[in-house]
């Protein structure tokens, strides 16, 4: 016990090392004119950008645009790609027409298909919550799909032995089997969702922090431009926080040993 609290303490360490020393080193090297303005911005002008977006009031609008797409998008795509994972499985003959035409769907790469949510969805919010929807959608399909396929058969058999209905062995084989796959997806689809928010905002859009960024970098405001990828970075690191906690009650096994 004492040696995981040490070595947790010295990881801790070393990643609180390691940022002082980015951040010191990005200071010292913008005053100092080793690094470039035009490509870096020190801690220092980063703050005064987020006061000032602060002060002129667009920073917390961009930022809850972004959070609202995000945290939508994330919980419709996985509650959709959970459902048709787990349901198209029991359905073999519709699992055989529809799967080839959801894989070729999968393999689409995001930003080519965004251009026709923007067409179809508008400029606004329902655009970039339905590019997130997509991408999470896969993210939480294909493992749970793949999971409801591979069920272990014996135990299966024996409960259809016993005379249970196929309603008893989906609530109680299937979906309590898919809890794994169920939590992989939602921590994967958590970063992909924030992808396909800020993807969306790049392609076109009226706010949040794609735009800010985009916006930033068009008329070089650096300090601007790396203040948008701090703060998403820091609401993804959340949000992956979130996804984590929310594992020992998707699947308490596996997490029994950290106890």
């Amino acid at each position: 016990m004492k040696n995981i609290v040490k070595q947790r303490l010295l990881v801790n360490c070393g990643r609180l090392l390691v940022l002082v020393v980015i951040l010191g080193g990005t200071e010292l090297g913008i005053r100092y004119g080793v690094l470039s303005r035009l490509f870096f911005s020190s801690p220092s002008e980063i703050f005064v950008a987020f006061e000032a977006q602060w002060a002129k009031g667009s920073f917390l609008p961009d930022l809850g645009i972004t959070v609202f797409e995000t945290l939508l998008g994330l919980a419709a795509g996985s509650l959709a790609g959970m459902a048709v994972g787990l349901l198209l499985p029991q359905l073999r003959l519709v699992s055989h027409v529809i799967e080839p035409f959801l894989m070729v769907l999968n393999g689409i790469p995001v930003i080519v298909i965004a251009p026709l949510f923007i067409l179809w969805l508008g400029l606004g919010l329902a655009s970039k919550v339905g590019i997130s929807i997509y991408i999470v959608f896969f993210a939480m399909f294909i493992p749970v799909y793949t999971s409801s396929l591979r069920l272990d058969r014996t135990l299966v058999d024996a409960l259809r032995v016993m005379g249970a209905t196929r309603a008893q062995i989906f609530w109680k084989v299937v979906v309590p089997s898919s809890m794994p796959s169920v939590y992989t997806g939602l921590k994967i689809g958590s970063g992909l969702a924030l992808i396909g928010a800020v993807i969306g905002e790049f392609v076109a859009s009226r706010a949040g922090l794609g735009h800010m960024i985009l916006y930033a970098s068009g008329t070089l405001d650096t300090p601007s431009l790396y203040l948008g990828i701090i703060a998403i970075a820091i609401f993804a690191a959340l949000l992956s926080l979130t996804v984590d906690a929310l594992g020992p009650l998707l699947v308490p096994y596996r997490f029994s040993d950290e106890k």
